[in-house]
């Protein structure tokens, strides 16, 4: 027997393997779903989201300031807990910040900071306090992309072109209710008529990712003319929308290719950029199968439950269950970690070898996922 699937909530006190599970602090119930979904594509209806939060630099000496170092920013172990415990809350922001700085961005770019820093705590105030898909899993994939391009590939980059690669973090789950697109599509939910039912979240995330640049004082591309504006504006839309799991086999497929070409991908041609940045957001969104164990459960807890607020709102309503999402079926993880045997780590794999720059770091990853998947196997999953 496998162990029961703990309750989560902000009354819960749930552990697995003997750690204790931080995200499942939260929870959302149906109501709460509801709300989600109810303001899903009216995000701005009312105006500005707030622009406050965090603030750069931070305290000089402090812990804070420690931990968004570069040298830190780099770390696959990141401590993404304590950054949302010193910033109380505003881990996006924070880490944004951080990692842009380190390339040196806003001298290269010419960003006016203050713009910089109103977006971004904006984007973080859009996100909703889902159970995974959060400001912390934003900065989780932020963090993923910025470990995966340090180095060689970002230093070869344009300025411009690797701005908008790590900004896709923060953007690439914007506004997510909760709920997945088989959820919205079936209901006819505006926001899925509006996309027509293709990759309608992702189209959502980074077009309302867009929209806030349109606001008063948030143009974070401002530095930018129009032409090249628009250029990076269609960048972003090709590299969020390639987080859309449906595109897993496209990525794969495009991957191999190159990799049967005896080829590797070069930040010296312009299509080759741009399949970078896609295969680096769509590699660090399911990276946390590839971290160290005690920070991988958080996660695989999380998204499950998710999964099951999802399958209980639809209990409600007397619909069908989605896949993965009843409760009293399964507890999800085991086919979490089958998810992880066949698609995530392939992907690490080939990500290495068609970015040999990547490939020390890909390999360090896959070790690491292979001992989780064990651990899993050793817990009866």
């Amino acid at each position: 027997m496998t162990p029961p699937f703990p309750e989560n909530g902000p009354d819960a006190s749930p552990t697995f393997d003997g750690h204790p599970l931080r995200l499942l602090k939260h929870s959302t119930p149906p109501d709460v779903l509801e709300r989600h979904i109810a303001k899903l594509g009216n995000e701005l209806a009312s105006g500005s989201p707030p622009s406050e939060g965090f603030s750069w630099p931070p305290p000089a000496g402090s812990e804070l300031e420690r931990i968004l170092q570069a040298d830190e920013l780099t770390k696959w172990d990141y401590d993404l807990f304590k950054l949302n415990e010193l910033t109380n809350g505003r881990p996006l922001a924070a880490i944004a910040q951080g990692v842009i700085r380190s390339h040196g961005l806003v001298e290269k770019c010419g960003i006016d900071e203050q713009v910089l820093g109103r977006y971004l705590n904006a984007v973080e105030s859009t996100y909703n306090a889902c159970v995974y898909h959060n400001p912390m899993h934003a900065a989780d994939v932020m963090h993923g992309t910025n470990f995966l391009l340090s180095g060689e590939l970002a230093q070869n980059m344009p300025p411009d072109e690797l701005l908008i690669g790590l900004i896709s973090g923060p953007a690439h789950d914007l506004g997510h209710p909760g709920v997945n697109n088989g959820y919205l599509n079936k209901r006819s939910h505006p926001v899925a008529e509006t996309y027509k039912n293709v990759s309608v979240l992702e189209n959502h995330h980074v077009n309302l990712s867009l929209s806030l640049m349109d606001l008063p004082g948030m143009d974070v591309l401002g530095c930018f003319d129009d032409k090249r504006k628009g250029e990076l504006k269609d960048m972003m839309r090709s590299v969020v929308l390639f987080t859309d799991m449906t595109k897993h086999k496209e990525m794969m497929e495009l991957l191999q290719a190159v990799a049967d070409e005896k080829r590797v991908l070069s930040t010296g041609r312009a299509d080759d950029r741009v399949l970078i940045f896609q295969t680096v957001l769509h590699t660090a969104d399911l990276g946390n199968p590839c971290k160290p164990w005690a920070i991988h459960i958080q996660w695989t807890h999380a998204i499950v439950a998710e999964f099951f607020s999802q399958g209980d709102l639809e209990r409600g309503q007397g619909a069908e269950l989605s896949p993965m999402c009843d409760r009293h079926e399964n507890c999800g993880r085991t086919s979490q970690k089958n998810f992880v045997k066949f698609f995530v780590r392939p992907l690490f794999v080939l990500c290495g070898e068609v970015m040999p720059e990547t490939l020390a770091k890909c390999t360090s990853c896959v070790t690491q996922l292979d001992s989780n998947v064990e651990r899993w196997t050793e817990l009866g999953f």
